[in-house]
């Protein structure tokens, strides 16, 4: 059995350029490594490997737990959908998926494009910012409760700074403490609220307020506190991703000034350049499972009740899958990346994201003629549940 006991890659030290560095290295120890630390669990670094485990969800199972170390359910509740399986998983995928398909949100591209101007206007002034503190990590939420929610101005104000202290906050602080119990009363309130309201249909919180409606009357019905969970999942979900997308993508067009330019004289290539970063640096570059029974995978025997982490990272740096994987190339001929996931619980949230990562770039693009780093610039980097960059200083100048 192939051990690697000394690396720790869920340590919340290991974080930007040294976090891809040691999964490298997990990498060239195999497609699948048993790991000693936090109870000792089976990493998946190999493309074929990965997607075996996440499609196999009969086999590699989220119902206890997406996360090691993780809680007792007696702590804190399993989180409706990540932590079901089909079919109570597929009542919800089959009930929300509808309001966030490439069609529905077609719509919102241009009051996404009016959140991005409304955020850029903050700073444009100025010459410089902290494009991850003043944009990044603004914009995801603020789409997500004046778009998806439809949140009136006073709730807004109050829950998307909460939202944002979930997302980027230590886990282990009473700031963070107090976000969650806060978007927790969020959306029980919202969810009333709603539910007495005949006059508002449509939309997400319509569709996780009837999730009960479709299950069949084998299942258990879903419980306040799931309905609940479902909807702040979304919240907590697609805030840090998009974030960690967004600042990587500004990052290497300060790194490469010549691909900045080619960029902004030709903005198709822009999807090109989100799906490569996208795969380059997948802002969650794991997720657990438990194994279900015996199985043989990669030669490895992985024993009923062993965990197993499913490194969608590595998978994307995959040698044998894709050709000069460390590289950012826009030409490469296919996109089977595993930034979001694979299988029944591949991300609800994925056209969401590229849209408006997209709808970002192009405006920061089109309303910045040029932008950089200033000399000494350190980019800071998060190591929570989004491994995006956490601050990245810019200057730049505007267009006229």
């Amino acid at each position: 059995m192939s051990t690697l006991a000394t690396l720790d890659l869920l340590s919340s030290e290991l974080k930007g350029p040294q976090y891809w560095e040691a999964l490298r290295e997990l990498q060239r120890r195999g497609p699948l490594t048993w790991i000693e630390g936090h109870g000792g669990y089976w990493a998946a670094t190999g493309y074929d490997v990965v997607l075996q485990m996440a499609q196999d969800w009969t086999t590699f199972s989220s119902a206890e737990g997406i996360t090691i170390p993780r809680p007792g359910p007696d702590v804190v509740p399993y989180i409706v959908p990540l932590e079901t399986d089909p079919p109570r998983q597929r009542v919800y995928r089959k009930q929300v998926n509808p309001e966030l398909t490439a069609k529905a949100l077609s719509i919102l591209e241009e009051p996404i494009r009016q959140v991005a101007n409304e955020l850029i206007d903050t700073f444009i002034d100025r010459g410089s910012c902290d494009i991850a503190k003043d944009f990044a990590r603004r914009f995801p939420g603020t789409v997500f409760f004046k778009l998806i929610i439809r949140c009136p101005d006073e709730q807004f104000q109050l829950v998307e700074p909460i939202a944002r202290d979930i997302t980027f906050e230590p886990p282990d602080t009473e700031k963070w403490r107090n976000a969650i119990n806060g978007l927790r009363e969020w959306a029980d309130a919202t969810l009333k609220a709603r539910a007495g309201d005949s006059s508002d249909s449509g939309g997400v919180v319509n569709a996780i307020l009837h999730l009960n409606d479709n299950t069949a009357e084998e299942l258990e019905t879903f419980a306040d506190h799931e309905l609940a969970s479902g909807l702040q999942i979304l919240v907590q979900g697609g805030i840090g991703t998009s974030a960690s997308v967004i600042g990587v993508i500004v990052r290497e067009l300060c790194e490469d000034r010549g691909l900045q330019e080619r960029v902004r004289n030709d903005p198709t290539l822009i999807p090109r350049l989100i799906e490569e970063c996208l795969r380059l640096e997948p802002p969650l570059p794991i997720v657990f499972r438990t194994t279900r029974r015996d199985v043989d995978v990669a030669g490895r025997q992985i024993k009923k009740g062993d965990k197993v982490g499913i490194f969608f990272a590595a998978a994307n740096r995959d040698p044998t899958v894709f050709e000069r994987p460390d590289e950012l190339d826009l030409e490469r001929p296919h996109y089977r990346h595993l930034a979001f996931g694979a299988g029944v619980h591949r991300c609800i949230g994925s056209n969401l994201a590229r849209l408006q990562i997209r709808v970002a770039i192009e405006q920061l693009l089109a309303r910045l003629s040029s932008f950089w780093m200033p000399e000494g610039a350190i980019i800071e980097y998060s190591s929570l549940q989004a491994r995006g960059p956490s601050s990245i200083p810019l200057e730049f100048t505007r267009t006229s």
